[in-house]
């Protein structure tokens, strides 16, 4: 069971545009300003305005949530769907004794839309019935066959570390699949999947992060160094950055060193930080793991001038070690302690209490969200048709996408990746932004095509 935690944990890290399991204590759904059901939603054009089941727009979208009955005859035979229902499904890795995954939230965030969405009155007056399958780590084909079998309409809001299985098995029983993300490029690359903030990707990396590293720390770059978990998956990523940042932002990784499950005993390759006087360290591994390492550093006495690591350490368990603080953490998502300020992160916080999971709200269940948003929009596009082959045209059509604040701006219907980055500071414990000022800061330039595949 050891071998297969490090192994998910480490797959996980590879989600270095789509992950993070933060959930901010200081923007609980008690401070955010939402509206209820029965709310009037007349004050819903501006930014701030809190927003609710009967508001006609959600931040910078439409609300594609109503009980408006659409014209026409639905069409026979369409799976999971009825006049009076449309019946989807989320696979996620739960919470489990042997494994604490940031993936726990999905299944309770796909909930949240649920019940807001149906609060609103469903999709054309649908009401929307979800069935949960959870793929327990190493189970994802197992739970991809179940879903095959009960008669869903989509997948919504999916996420599990090793997505790479239940792949064929959901392209040959036809079902499409908006997920909160992709862990790996096969899922990213297989047959109708989409996902709201498109950011794995085998040959085109975001160096906008590189870039703005480069710009602010220019000796640091100068002596980097890049850990990461010497599975496929994680070496692959790793590979993947150094090869990105040394291209497109001029960065010198002196080290590039692949560790072994479970491996945290650091001394000699602290030592080696030493003798190489590296100013500049990144990981893609599990928070544990980068933890010990990080503690090591401290013990010997080494000073970085940046610590530099991604959305998947956008966590309280990092917050808490002194030895992390003052790392750059990335996010795609709207930070939560901004939440006051984001009418619809504010509402996703609200629903989440509704459905008793104030405290599993994360980045990847904003995604969940943002993805149950998605292919709503998509669907109440359709009215009465409705068939699979239909909504995945209309998702396809859907090129500017973000959630309605919830995160990043992107192009999820043709599956470009991401162009955009926000980094978070962590200080004394509390992740503050750090840049840019506000928003994201977003360049098409920042998007570095390499002539190799990186594939997972």
């Amino acid at each position: 069971m050891r071998r297969v935690a490090l192994f998910t944990l480490c797959l996980f890290a590879l989600v270095v545009t789509a992950c993070g399991s933060r959930s901010d204590t200081e923007a609980s759904p008690d401070n955010a300003e939402v509206e209820g059901e029965g709310s009037s939603g007349e004050d819903d054009g501006g930014s701030d305005a809190a927003v609710g089941p009967d508001s006609t727009e959600l931040g910078t979208i439409a609300n594609p949530c109503s009980d408006d009955a659409p014209e026409g005859e639905l069409a026979a035979d369409v799976p999971g769907v009825t006049e009076d229902t449309i019946r989807i499904g989320v696979i996620s890795d739960k919470e489990n004794p042997a494994v604490p995954l940031p993936t726990v939230g999905i299944e309770e965030s796909m909930k949240a839309f649920v019940e807001f969405c149906n609060e609103a009155g469903g999709i054309n007056g649908r009401q929307i019935e979800l069935s949960t399958y959870d793929s327990m780590i190493a189970r994802t084909e197992e739970a991809t066959q179940a879903a095959c079998r009960d008669d869903l309409f989509a997948l919504v809001g999916t996420g599990s570390v090793q997505d790479q299985q239940g792949v064929g098995t959901r392209e040959e029983c036809g079902l499409v699949e908006v997920g909160a993300y992709s862990a790996t490029t096969s899922r990213t690359e297989s047959e109708n999947f989409f996902a709201p903030v498109p950011g794995l990707s085998a040959t085109e990396f975001n160096s906008g992060p590189c870039q703005w590293i480069a710009e602010e720390y220019p000796e640091a770059v100068t002596s980097a160094m890049m850990v990461y978990t010497d599975l496929p998956a994680a070496s692959v990523r790793g590979q993947q950055i150094v090869d990105g940042c040394e291209a497109e932002a001029g960065f010198d990784f002196v080290i590039e060193q692949a560790m072994a499950f479970g491996d945290t005993d650091f001394s000699s390759l602290v030592q080696e930080m030493k003798d190489e006087e590296v100013k500049y360290f990144t990981m893609v591994s599990a928070t544990t793991e980068t933890l010990a390492l990080l503690e090591e550093i401290r013990t010997q006495g080494i000073e970085l001038e940046v610590i530099d690591l991604g959305q998947q350490y956008y966590d309280d368990t990092l917050g808490a070690s002194p030895a992390a603080d003052g790392a750059l953490v990335l996010t795609n998502t709207a930070p939560f302690s901004e939440a006051e300020e984001n009418p619809v992160l504010g509402l996703y916080l609200q629903y989440m209490e509704n459905v008793d999971a104030a405290d599993r709200a994360t980045t990847l269940g904003v995604q969940a969200f943002s993805a149950g948003l998605l292919w709503a929009t998509a669907v109440d596009a359709l009215g009465n048709d409705i068939t699979r082959e239909d909504l995945v045209t209309e998702l396809e059509g859907i090129t500017e996408w973000d959630g309605g604040g919830l995160h990043m701006p992107a192009n999820p219907g043709e599956g470009i990746p991401i162009s955009c980055f926000l980094y978070l500071e962590l200080e004394g414990g509390e992740f503050t932004r750090e840049h840019p000022e506000e928003d994201y800061d977003c360049d098409d330039a920042y998007l570095y095509t390499s002539d190799e595949r990186f594939e997972s």
